[in-house]
């Protein structure tokens, strides 16, 4: 199986190189302010060490995301406490169960890949599988981290 964009290299996914989640999310709470133009997306999330696996620097998926804010634990962190990839979100100093709040822009009506939140037909509607969660908020999107979700939506 491959992933792919038409700007990216096919990547072969091989259920043979499978690694168990050095990080786990078992709560999410997620506040949207909704427009089409843009929204904003706060989120917090619970994280704690894979006890299963050696442990591994926290790592967030996030494609086409407008970082605002970002802290742990209640302590907003500044520029040099975190590497923001296009891809992702590092937080290196996070090595124990944390909070981790978000809050990020994205742009609906700009969002022509449909993943993620797009708007369409004059609707907003959401595409998070098999990856399209990470274009909506920071998260370690990947099929085997189960989350519990409470969800605000204000529009």
């Amino acid at each position: 199986m491959s992933a792919a964009t038409s700007s990216e290299a096919a990547v072969d996914i091989r259920l043979a190189d499978y690694q168990p989640p050095p990080w786990l999310c078992p709560n999410i709470e997620l506040a949207f302010d909704l427009g089409v133009d843009f929204t904003e997306v706060s989120a917090r999330l619970h994280v704690k060490p894979n006890p299963e696996v050696a442990p591994a620097p926290l790592r967030l998926d996030g494609e086409s995301l407008e970082l605002l804010s970002v802290s742990v634990d209640g302590e907003r962190l500044g520029i040099e406490d975190y590497e923001l990839q296009s891809r992702a979100l590092l937080l290196p100093s996070v090595d124990r169960a944390a909070v981790v709040e978000t809050r990020v822009r994205i742009h609906p009506a700009a969002n022509t890949r449909l993943e993620g939140l797009y708007a369409s037909g004059g609707m907003l509607l959401t595409q998070c599988e098999a990856e399209g969660f990470r274009r909506i908020t920071f998260f370690p999107d990947r099929p085997d981290v189960l989350s519990v979700y409470d969800v605000t939506l204000r529009a």
